[in-house]
């Protein structure tokens, strides 16, 4: 008799990054009481405005609020955790405590103006992304209405943009890009919020939302398979389908659908970012012509360069996104040339025996990935698709944070014995 495969055991288990989550059924608690449980870890020693690597107890926290009293204080019963772990947390430095350094953009002339943006108001702290349209900094807002733990403790980014300088250094109409055009008018909890237009010295930029957590490129690319499990790809695939629906109704096309421009927020939701390449599009409009989009996620017309419809290229991007995230690799690769995208073949998944997906999953990825246009997933579809009105009853087990995550760094006897009966 052939003895059990050993399981692995997840490093995390809990909710989203131990965020308070409902926890109770509704046949044990009141109507007028929330109860709130929250898998955390507390602190024992060691100062919180910087990096602690003292031990800390795991606790387990649930917190009762009566809904109807706000004046009522909530009562809060902690249960230590008795496998006798331990834990270290690291915490996030202030802002205004970064070493300073002189930050490179590779633009000779921002990084000659970089040191006086905090004139207008902006710290500059370390640069995190550069790209054909411009660089990503993360920056202090030094702004009077930013004050205490808002400017400490949430930097905003700043994206400068590498087109020519500006005759004049006031923003005028026609300085005013597509992008800020187009971002300025949308606003979704799934699409990274413009909070400003930036001009300093002739040269513009964006003054974005800062995700934390990097984006959806970077959480894949932190899986040791490289792709995540069904439950975890239906959740995030729904946050960016919400926000490309947002987009489209709103008359606008993105172009630019892709790992590296969906970032992920503490909160482990997902926003749209990088509208460089968007455009206002409405059906009867002239196709696009214009060559747009991330190799790999490029929709085949676009490869082939013929006249298209950019909301249909948008809807390819999406199956290229969710391929990815199940999957841990591009449908068709790297699409180059025109004659790699002629040669496409209907879209193939992994052997059964190498990775299960759910016939529902494979349906639509299938629908997304279609070659002629006409024949993809429209929003509506993909809304109302087997898979995403799907109810997941597997367990989701471990959470994607790349931040501020509790890290174990001793198992205690009682665990290592538990893992040993159990065969984990």
């Amino acid at each position: 008799m052939t003895r059990p495969r050993k399981r692995k055991m997840e490093a995390l288990i809990g909710g989203d990054n131990c965020k308070a989550h409902e926890s109770c059924s509704s046949a044990k608690q009141s109507k007028s009481t929330s109860p709130r449980s929250v898998h955390s870890v507390c602190v024992q020693s060691g100062a919180a405005s910087g990096d602690s690597t003292s031990d800390i107890c795991h606790q387990h926290v649930t917190i009762l609020k009566n809904l109807d009293d706000d004046d009522e204080r909530s009562v809060v019963h902690i249960q230590s955790c008795d496998l006798g772990d331990v834990w270290t947390q690291q915490y996030p430095i202030p802002l205004s405590s970064y070493p300073n350094h002189d930050i490179e953009t590779g633009n000779s002339y921002y990084d000659a103006i970089i040191p006086e943006l905090q004139t207008i108001g902006y710290k500059p702290l370390q640069v995190i992304a550069k790209g054909r349209s411009g660089t990503v900094i993360i920056a202090q807002d030094l702004s009077p209405e930013k004050v205490g733990t808002e400017s400490e403790y949430r930097p905003v980014a700043l994206k400068l943009n590498s087109g020519k300088k500006r005759k004049y250094h006031r923003l005028n109409r026609a300085d005013v890009t597509d992008e800020m055009l187009i971002h300025q008018t949308l606003v979704h909890p799934n699409i990274v919020r413009m909070l400003c237009p930036l001009s300093y010295q002739g040269r513009g930029g964006l003054v974005l939302e800062f995700c934390e957590s990097g984006n959806l490129e970077m959480l894949l690319k932190s899986q040791d398979a490289r792709f995540l499990t069904e439950p975890i790809c239906q959740k995030y695939f729904i946050q960016i389908l919400n926000a490309l629906e947002y987009i489209h109704l709103s008359g606008y096309a993105h172009r630019d659908v892709c790992p590296s421009n969906i970032l992920v927020s503490n909160e482990n939701t997902l926003k749209l970012a990088d509208f460089g390449h968007a455009v206002k599009f409405t059906a009867g409009d002239k196709l696009c012509e214009d060559s747009s989009g991330t190799l790999g996620y490029q929709s085949p017309e676009i490869v082939c360069k013929t006249p298209y419809n950019p909301k249909m290229a948008d809807m390819w991007s999406l199956g290229a996104v969710l391929y990815m995230m199940a999957v841990g690799r591009l449908p068709f690769g790297r699409l180059k040339t025109e004659e790699m995208a002629k040669n496409i073949k209907r879209m193939s998944c992994p052997d059964a025996h190498v990775m299960i997906l759910s016939s529902e999953i494979k349906e639509l990825m299938d629908g997304l990935l279609a070659y002629i246009p006409e024949s993809r997933y429209s929003l509506n579809r993909c809304r109302n698709s087997d898979w995403t009105t799907m109810r997941q009853k597997r367990v989701q087990i471990g959470n994607f944070y790349l931040v501020r995550q509790p890290q174990k760094i001793f198992e205690g006897e009682r665990e290592k014995d538990i893992k040993r009966n159990f065969e984990i």
